[in-house]
């Protein structure tokens, strides 16, 4: 894919349009996170209900750095120490930066920074994300894997190949502001390289 495929998909997304994109893991189905009718037709999409939360996908540096400095120092250090990678981080959102993806729960967020292929690691707009697939269903390591369905509905198709296919490790961060543990909600791939990633900055992973 190419630097005019990233400003196709940049201009669908600023114009409220979907799209399915690669990350490290499986294919996820995205809009402008700040566009409240890419977020409304997400949700329409997907067929999930409005209270409940979504991931904030952060595909470039600068939107990932953009997050990082929101939160606690300490806290975004060991967040910086896993991402990106394939791994979900839920962190505080007191300011309500990240509402529109929070759900009927404002207050934490999940972010995701994948390893993003190609030119795809320079967009720079937050995103708001969710497996490209029916709730409940598999993860499509493949573009042939998403429905049918959601593909008509998007604006733009990303195709990178086959993905790993494991959903990304969950992590729960909020315990490290207060200077406990993080909490392992979903494993992932490699839950040992969590922990040591998290060893560094001295913090726990229970």
């Amino acid at each position: 894919m190419s630097d005019e495929d990233l400003d196709r998909l940049r201009e669908a997304l600023t114009a409220g349009g979907l799209a399915i994109v690669p990350t490290d893991t499986v294919y996820g189905l995205v809009a402008g996170l700040d566009v409240p009718s890419g977020v409304d037709a997400l949700y329409r999409a997907k067929g999930r209900p409005r209270d409940t939360p979504c991931q904030v996908m952060l595909l470039g540096a600068s939107a990932r750095d953009a997050a990082l400095s929101l939160l606690d120092p300490a806290l975004a250090e060991a967040v910086g120490e896993l991402v990106p990678g394939s791994v979900t981080c839920i962190v505080p959102d007191e300011e309500g930066r990240y509402a529109a993806a929070a759900g009927a729960e404002p207050g934490s967020v999940g972010l995701r920074a994948p390893r993003a292929p190609g030119v795809l690691s320079s967009l720079d707009m937050p995103l708001i994300a969710t497996s490209a697939n029916e709730p409940g269903g598999a993860d499509p390591a493949l573009v042939e894997e998403v429905p049918l369905r959601l593909r008509d509905e998007v604006d733009v198709v990303w195709d990178a190949g086959r993905l790993g296919g494991t959903a990304s490790a969950v992590v729960d961060m909020r315990p490290v502001v207060s200077g406990d543990p993080a909490v392992l909600l979903r494993p992932g791939v490699d839950p040992d390289a969590l922990r040591e990633a998290l060893t560094r900055v001295g913090v726990g992973l229970v």
